[in-house]
């Protein structure tokens, strides 16, 4: 009886040993593949990212206050002349590029606020030090 129980307790500790690894495996593997995902905000603390958050949030509204007090709707003249017709497609072409180029900057600092904030939630997920552990540890990335 003495000889079956400590055979019963050496294959727990095999079980035991084998899910450990497994499970070490899995983290070591899942961290690795963290490290590899594209994250610009990664190396900002969390007072960086909070300043630069602001420092964008208050660019985006000037850049979209510009753009909309820059945004008229554009009246074409009708011109009888050749040169006259050049020169208003040419006037029309710049203030709808002038536009197109405001929007862009509008949506760029729009983007750079969502990854920003994409960051603040990864980090936050992570809070405390255990969850991230867990999750590390029990998710299961398929290869």
């Amino acid at each position: 009886m003495a000889s079956s129980s400590g055979g019963k307790i050496i294959q727990l500790l095999v079980l035991l040993a084998i899910l450990g690894g497994g499970l070490g495996w899995n983290y070591k593997r899942n961290a690795e593949a963290e490290a590899t995902e594209v994250r610009p905000y990664r190396g900002y603390s969390d007072a960086e990212l909070e300043q630069l958050k602001a420092a964008q949030q208050s660019e985006t509204d000037r850049r979209n206050a510009v753009y909309r007090a820059g945004s008229p709707k554009v009246t074409v003249q009708d011109r009888a002349l050749l040169g006259d017709r050049v020169d208003e497609f040419e006037r029309v072409r710049k203030i709808s590029a002038r536009k197109r180029e405001l929007a862009s900057r509008v949506a760029d600092s729009r983007a750079s606020i969502k990854l920003i904030e994409a960051e603040q939630v990864l980090r936050e997920r992570d809070r405390p030090i255990y969850k991230m552990i867990l999750r590390r540890t029990f998710t299961y990335r398929p290869f």
